[in-house]
């Protein structure tokens, strides 16, 4: 059988499932990336889906990616342009019998599954971006509880033990290539510098990529930092002060599974407190805002949302624009989004600083917010921005509505020294 391997927000080698099922499912394969966002018109919003920070990251994920296919005498086919074209081109050409990837449940990219199946071909969609499987949970996805601390509760009260992460199927080095005589795609390279940044990607240490996750992650659990995760995850700005994990989460070069393990291997060997529970905790969140997908699908997407809301409100496109370029009354405001729009890089309390104030303060369409996060942030993933989007707005499933954090008191508790306001108060 000759199939395609369609690498997604899954760009790594280790505990993949859907790529192990390909390669054991299959006589010969053609692994393929698509960028259908590099080039793409603006969004509704008036800015592109993907910004330069992200942008950056990808591309030297990719770069890695290609060199760890290389090593088992495969080559990873890079394309730029909307999937089904591209698809019905590649099916033609070399008789494709099936396409194996990665599922999103967004509903963007169910359509584009849909499309390709259009084609005549069997596609094979393996969800595997959670801690947890759908089929672990101790209810059917859509009796999800619509509260995060009552699905907690049900998963810590059945003990449910995610999965251990899976290694690289030996077919790999046994099934047959397909290769496409053109050469790959050459796409552009950036030289920013993000020395400033809590995520610095010119660094070697943040760059994206499979290898450089695991290097990361086998370092900061080397350190004393997980012991103090809790007390330091609300800092604005700092390397040290959370665990950064989300960037490489994001595009899968590394499995939340793996650092699952990881963490619960320096439980064992160091100390188990409540920071080293609140990493568990922060993946919990992840895998929750990914079955909240799976129960109610596009409706995320919606202006009002789940429409469990009353409350009504208008979108001000001119104090959209600025607070999107930094130009607010507020000059916390603003340095918080000089940094994102600097380095592609928030904390994640000012995430919740920022957003709060553009839906309770200017009064703003939160879907805007939420696309702009979309084009700027490094660590992008459609799940955790428009679940924590919707949250904070209240326009998601929470019965206590929004989040309306007053400016004045978070830089007063969070920027008592005025330090992060002086370092980003200037584009």
């Amino acid at each position: 059988m000759k199939s395609i391997y369609w690498f997604r927000n899954d760009l790594r080698l280790k505990d993949n499932q859907a790529l192990n099922y390909a390669l054991n499912n299959s006589d010969h394969i053609l692994f393929i990336h698509i960028d259908d966002t590099l080039n793409n018109e603006d969004s509704s919003w008036g800015f592109k889906r993907r910004g330069k920070h992200r942008s950056i990251f990808m591309l030297q994920g990719l770069e890695e990616l290609q060199k760890d296919l290389n090593a088992y005498g495969h080559k990873l086919n890079r394309f730029v342009g909307g999937a089904k074209n591209i698809f019905e081109g590649l099916i033609k050409q070399y008789k494709i019998n099936s396409v194996f990837c990665e599922a999103i449940f967004a509903h963007e990219e169910q359509e584009k599954e849909k499309s390709i199946m259009e084609l005549g071909v069997t596609i094979h969609a393996h969800f595997q971006s959670s801690l947890y499987m759908p089929e672990d949970l101790p209810f059917k996805v859509n009796d999800l509880p619509d509260t995060f601390t009552q699905f907690r509760n049900k998963i810590e009260a059945e003990g449910i033990v995610p999965e251990d992460p899976v290694v690289l199927s030996e077919r790999i080095k046994e099934i047959l290539p397909i290769f496409i005589v053109k050469e790959n795609l050459s796409l552009p390279t950036f030289t920013e510098d993000y020395v400033n940044s809590s995520f610095p990607i010119s660094d070697k240490k943040f760059k994206g990529g499979e290898r450089n996750a695991n290097l990361y992650i086998h370092h900061y659990f080397k350190s004393k930092y997980p012991e103090t995760y809790k007390l330091t995850r609300n800092n604005l700005m700092g390397i040290e002060c959370s665990t950064k994990f989300s960037p490489w989460l994001s595009l899968g070069f590394i499995s939340p599974n793996q650092i699952y393990k990881a963490l619960k291997e320096y439980e064992r060997k160091n100390t188990a407190n409540e920071s080293t529970y609140w990493i568990f905790f922060e993946l919990l969140w992840r895998d929750y805002f990914r079955f909240l997908f799976m129960k109610y699908g596009g409706e995320k997407f919606y202006k009002k949302g789940l429409g469990l809301s009353n409350d009504n409100f208008q979108h001000d496109e001119k104090k959209f624009i600025a607070w999107k370029d930094s130009r607010t009354p507020s000059s916390f405001i603003n340095a918080g989004m000089n940094e994102l729009n600097q380095t592609g890089f928030l904390s994640n309390r000012m995430r919740q600083i920022v957003a709060s104030y553009l839906v309770n303060e200017l009064g703003c369409d939160w879907r805007a917010g939420a696309a702009w996060f979309e084009s700027q942030l490094i660590d992008y993933d459609v799940y955790s921005n428009y679940g924590n989007w919707s949250y904070i707005s209240g326009f998601g499933t929470d019965p206590r509505g929004g989040r309306h954090f007053n400016t004045e008191k978070q830089k007063s508790i969070y920027d008592q020294s005025g330090a992060y306001e002086s370092k980003w108060g200037k584009p």
